[in-house]
């Protein structure tokens, strides 16, 4: 299959500044063609308008709620009706929280792992039956460096976050036989939007770039290269693997 006919699925793909967006950009200025899976309509609608107008890929928003079986089942259904084929899925979607651990509630628990995890699950379970009968594909999970270093305040996030690394090196294992690639791409603290409506002032990129080894802040556009070449690269010899896209800052921690 030439790239250029290939579909990707990208979750958490509306929000502006996030590296779902870019991630989606990315993709499709390699030559796929885009679904965009959010639970915001409207920064989903636009984000697909977006990848359309600027790299000329087609792209198709379906709103979706990845923490909900049926509300997948129907973006993996609208993707097939769409554009009649699943190469990829890059599983961006995520929410964060912090919360000390001794007063952790049931509700940010469970917001975290629905999410984070369920929502990884769901996603993987809902196109593996699809890529196994294309004969193969990729799934690229996000975890992040916090599943490997302990911050404080982030005990559930980064308990979701170790989660996926772990569910995703399993999978890779399964899913081998099937030609089906499953890699994890951990990030450190990037400048982006997540959790927030707008994206980070100038003063917040600046604070991130002095405390990276790389003398500026990762941003989106960063992260989502690193996406990419997994979701583009098709050696077996990428399934199971963390990518650790953080700037030198955990060679340094």
């Amino acid at each position: 299959m030439n790239k250029h006919h290939e579909v990707a699925i990208v979750t958490g793909g509306g929000r502006p500044w996030g590296v779902g967006r870019a991630t989606a950009l990315a993709l499709a200025r390699a030559g796929m063609r885009i679904v965009i899976a959010d639970v915001r309509e409207d920064w989903g609608a636009e984000a697909a308008g977006v990848v359309t107008k600027e790299t000329g890929q087609p792209a198709r928003y379906i709103a979706t709620d990845v923490s909900q079986r049926a509300s997948v089942a129907a973006l993996v259904d609208g993707a097939l009706t769409a554009f009649g084929r699943i190469d990829v899925l890059a599983n961006v979607a995520a929410v964060v929280g912090w919360q000390r651990a001794e007063e952790m509630t049931d509700e940010h628990f469970d917001r975290l792992f629905n999410t984070n995890v369920r929502g990884i699950m769901l996603t993987c379970q809902a196109v593996i039956p699809v890529m196994r009968r294309q004969g193969g594909g990729r799934i690229v999970n996000v975890s992040s460096l916090s599943s490997l270093r302990p911050l404080e305040g982030l005990s559930m996030y980064a308990s979701s976050k170790a989660a996926v690394s772990m569910y995703s090196k399993v999978l890779a294992l399964e899913a081998l036989h099937d030609k089906i690639i499953v890699t994890t791409v951990a990030p450190s603290s990037l400048a982006t939007a997540m959790g927030m409506e707008r994206g980070p002032t100038q003063e917040e990129i600046d604070r991130q770039g002095k405390a990276t080894p790389i003398g500026r802040a990762l941003l989106p556009d960063d992260l989502a290269e690193v996406i990419v070449f997994a979701a583009t690269s098709k050696t077996p010899a990428l399934a199971g693997q963390v990518l650790h896209a953080n700037g030198g800052a955990y060679l340094v921690s």
